[in-house]
C-alpha cells in the first residue's frame, strides 16, 4: 500500500490517493482493499474523509487498485506532540469527546465499522494545532487504517 496527496482537477481540491499493487497471488489484499473502499463509500460523517472514486489501473507493469478520498487539512496528534504541543485537561476531554462521537457513528452502522488502528498518527486535529482552540475538531485519518466490516457472531447453546 502506498498513500499520496493528489489534486482533483475537477473540484480544484487536494485528495488522498491510496494505491494497492497486487502480486499475482495476493487476492486477499484486493478483497481487503475493496472492503475498505465499500465501507468508506457508505459513510457520511464530517470527521471522516469522503470517498470520491475507486478504479483499477496498471502502474509500473503491476495491476493496481486506486482509492481516492477527500483530504482533511490538519496535523496529526503525533506530529503535534512531537513538536512540543501540550494539551490542557479541558482540551484532552474535548478531543476524546470528538473521537468518541466518530466511533459511536462507526459502530452504529449496519454492520458496524470497526477502526482497527487508532493511534496518534491517525488522529487529525483541526484547530487543536494552535494553543487556543475555540471550535476544535478531531478527525480520524482513513488513509492509514483498515476499517473492517464486522458481522456479529451468533452463538447458540
Amino acid at each position: 500500500r502506498k498513500t499520496f496527496i493528489g489534486w482533483d482537477s475537477q473540484t480544484q481540491e487536494r485528495v488522498v490517493v491510496k494505491i494497492v499493487q497486487l502480486a499475482s497471488d495476493s487476492w486477499t489484499d484486493l478483497k481487503l482493499f475493496e472492503r475498505d473502499a465499500q465501507a468508506l463509500a457508505s459513510l457520511n460523517h464530517p470527521a471522516i474523509p469522503q470517498y470520491k472514486d475507486m478504479f483499477e489501473t496498471e502502474i509500473e507493469g503491476k495491476n493496481s487498485f486506486v482509492l481516492v478520498q477527500t483530504c482533511i487539512e490538519a496535523a496529526s496528534l503525533e506530529t503535534l506532540i512531537q513538536s512540543g504541543r501540550r494539551f490542557s485537561v479541558v482540551e484532552i476531554k474535548e478531543i476524546a469527546e470528538h473521537l468518541l462521537t466518530v466511533l459511536s457513528y462507526l459502530h452504529g452502522q449496519t454492520p458496524p465499522v470497526i477502526h482497527r488502528d487508532i493511534k496518534p498518527s491517525n488522529i487529525l486535529l483541526g484547530q487543536f494545532a494552535s494553543q487556543s482552540a475555540p471550535q476544535a475538531t478531531a478527525t480520524f485519518r482513513w488513509s492509514n487504517f483498515r476499517a473492517t466490516l464486522h458481522q456479529p457472531q451468533i452463538y447458540t447453546a
